[in-house]
Order: C-alpha cells, then structure tokens, then sequence
C-alpha cells in the first residue's frame, strides 16, 4: 500500500459537497430554493440536491460556464427556465481569480426581482462564505492567457441567444408565494424523503475481516451504515436505504458514508500510519447508474490524500450481474483511482465467473448458502474449493461469511478460504473504537 501526503488542517478543506448545498438553502431563506446544483469549471455536475435535472437546467448552466469564462462578466447570472422558475447562477473563482466552477440555485421567478438601480443584493454574506466554502474544494487551476479574441459578426451577435441576464436581485417571498413544486419537477414525496435523508443521523460501525492464516499486515474492514435515532440507535436503517434506492436517492447515501469515513480517517492518522488498513464501503444500485459519483469520489481521494488502496467498495453479486454493463464501467473507473472491489454474496452461477473479469476485484465474499453445509455437504466442499482455487490465480482474496464456531473456522482454513467475517470472532464495532485502540504494535 502506497501512503500519500498527509492532510493537514491548512490545506483545503475536505470535500462535502452536501454541506455547501444545505449552506446556499440556507443563505437564501426565506425564499424556498427547489433546488440545488455545483458544477465543475466545464459545467459538468458534482452534486445535485435533487435527484435529476432538467434540459432547461442544463442549458442554463452551460450558457453560465460560457459567460463566466469572460472575467469580466457579472459574478451573479439569473436564467428563466419557464413555469414560473428562475436559475440563478455564481461563479466560483479561487484565489488566482480563475473560475473553478459555479452554483445554480433554481428558486420560483416571482422571488428574482430585477433592481433599476443596478444594486447586487443577491450575495448576501451567508452566500458568499457558501460559495468560498465550494471554491475552496475545488483543485486549484491557474489562470491561463487566453488567445486573441475573434469579433462576432454583427448579424451574428444580434441572433445571439439573451437567455442570460446580470442579477441584480434581492431574494424575499412576495405575496401567494407557493411552496408547490412546477409541473414535471421532483414530486412533493420525493422531496419530504430527499429532506428526511439528509437530516437523518448516521453512524459508521465497522466489522474486521479475520484472517484465517497469519502473514499479512493489511487490516481489512467492511464500513456499515448504522442509525443514531433515539428509536432505534445503533440499527441498520434497513427502511430509509429501501425507500432511498426505491427512489433513485442511494447515492445521496453513499456519498455521506464516503464523505464521513473520509473525515474520520484524516482526524484520525494513528489509525493507518503504523499499520496498513482497508474499508469496504457498500455501494447501492443507485450508485452504480449515477454517472456524479465516481467524479465525486475522485474529488474527495484527491483532496484527502489518503494511502491508495485504503478506500474500496463492495457491491452485491446479483446487482452487478443484474447490470453488467454498468458494472464494467464503475469497476474500471474505481481501478484507475485505485480503490479495490468486493464481490459480496459470490454464488456457484455461471453468470457470476465473468465478474471476476472485472478489473480491480480483490476479494471475493462467499454466499453463505455455499459454507452453510460445508461439513456435511461433499458439493458444498467442492464449490468452496473451486471458488478458492481461482480466486488464488487470479490473485484474489475469499471470504467466508456468519460463520461463528470454531468448527466451521477449522473447515474453512482446510478448504483454503483467507478470511471470516464472523459476529463471534469480530463483532461489528463503532469506528471512533479505532481511534482508541490505535496503536504502532501489531495486532
């Protein structure tokens, strides 16, 4: 495992993209902002408070990078987007001055209010440390001298598109306001749910992988999402992953377990300084099709500097057979940033063998109806065997799940297998319990 510069606390600040979002909400209440979006210096989305966006957004956003990239444009955009719907857009520049991406916050039209005067009232100081925040997580670009500037033609200009117009705004709720979302836009149950996953407590409890055999110094884990509710503290919050998936909103999820183990590693150094570490993080269906989340994921290795390798994700068998072809994509995306992969619930199918093709699968977790019957089962011996013979030439891991006597360890060290992930052996633990344990001795 390689390990990379450390962060320090004078660097720029861990990206968490999620917190700016509820920050710009915030900075612009009263007025109900519908939704919220950051974009890279092309345009391209890093975050989306909203499950989707509209051909209206996306033009607009496109035609904003445009006139930003003129550094003499207005720093505060406004576009109509129709049905009675605003986009109001800001620039994100570092300290070089050079735009390092943008903001689009989509609240009701009868909110942006055009000032005669010209007096730019829309960037309250709320607003402005929101978007400092967001230029502060975005990689420094210096500025670049751009070539001679080419004159439009006149007849062109004037069949210039003028959808794009300063904002010299002040955001306030007029009379019959409506909280009503427009037609076609995100539906008022999916926003409620949006707003219930982004306020619901989580923690992150951990479980080791106990290996089988001594030799490697490399501690793995697997990452599990656990509730802080008062109701119900400590629980896998089973329902709210069920509806977030059933709504497209899975990734929401798994950008927050990524944002919070990243947060934790880097206040936490003792932890894999001394000894190497792995966390598996569970991806949902949603991730896999969220063209955002690799990008997001690039940013935040990048700005944590962690070891390559200390992050990987994990992604049930069924689901990646299930959509195949965006499970080549994702694996190889998270191969190029380093982060390995774990096939969990590995079933004896014929559709399964062709994803241990996929580049970057280090561990393979077994289906614990092919270890249920182990000792009994001759079949069963042979399927473990088999598994355990390809996975060594093609040099990867196994791992054998609920297996909790010391009978079953015994059979599975004889049949081969690397590891056990096992409530009896180790029990799922709260991560902060790492931090106390650390230490440069061996375990």
């Amino acid at each position: 495992m390689e390990h990379g510069t450390p962060f320090s606390a004078t660097e720029s600040p861990l990206v968490d993209f999620d917190a700016v979002c509820q920050k710009v909400r915030a900075a612009v209440e009263p007025a109900r902002a519908h939704a919220v979006s950051l974009h890279d210096e092309h345009g391209d989305v890093l975050w989306l408070s909203e499950s989707s966006m509209g051909p209206d957004e996306h033009n607009a956003v496109r035609e904003a990078i445009e006139a930003f990239s003129d550094s003499g444009s207005p720093p505060v955009l406004i576009s109509d987007l129709g049905d009675s719907r605003s986009a109001v857009l800001l620039r994100a520049v570092n300290s070089r001055r050079v735009m390092v991406g943008a903001i689009m916050v989509v609240v009701d039209a009868r909110v942006v209010k055009q000032e005669s005067r010209g007096a730019l009232k829309v960037m309250t100081p709320k607003l402005q440390r929101a978007l400092a925040d967001f230029a502060g997580m975005r990689p420094d670009i210096a500025p670049i001298t751009p070539p001679p500037a080419t004159a439009m033609p006149a007849r062109e200009a004037a069949a210039a598109p003028r959808t794009l117009a300063p904002a010299m705004t002040t955001m306030g709720v007029p009379a019959g306001f409506s909280d009503k979302r427009p037609a076609g836009g995100v539906t008022p149950e999916i926003d409620r749910l949006h707003a219930a996953l982004r306020r619901s407590p989580i923690a992150l409890h951990v479980q080791r992988l106990v290996p089988l055999t001594k030799g490697s110094q490399l501690k793995r884990y697997e990452v599990l999402l656990r509730s802080k509710s008062e109701l119900a503290p400590n629980a896998a919050p089973q329902a709210m992953l069920k509806a977030a998936v059933e709504n497209g909103l899975g990734s929401m999820i798994d950008r927050r377990v990524v944002t919070e183990l990243i947060g934790f590693l880097i206040r936490h150094q003792e932890i894999w300084k001394s000894n190497p570490v792995m966390f598996s993080v569970n991806l949902t269906t949603t991730a896999l099709h969220d063209e955002h989340f690799i990008k997001f994921v690039r940013l935040c290795l990048a700005k944590s500097s962690l070891p390559q390798g200390m992050i990987a994700f994990e992604v049930d068998t069924a689901t990646a057979v299930r959509f195949a072809d965006k499970m080549a994509e994702v694996a190889a995306a998270l191969h190029r940033l380093g982060c390995p992969l774990v096939l969990d619930d590995f079933a004896m199918k014929t559709e399964c063998f062709a994803l241990l093709r996929l580049p970057g699968v280090q561990y393979v977790k077994l289906a614990p109806e092919i270890t249920a019957k182990m000792r009994t089962d001759k079949l069963s011996q042979a399927a473990i065997t088999a598994v355990v013979q390809m996975a060594r030439v093609l040099g990867m891991h196994t791992v054998a799940k609920r297996t909790e006597s010391a009978a079953e360890q015994e059979w599975l060290t004889a049949l081969g297998v690397d590891f056990v992930q096992s409530n009896s052996m180790s029990p799922p633990v709260a991560i902060e319990s790492l931090a106390n344990t650390a230490s440069p001795s061996k375990h």
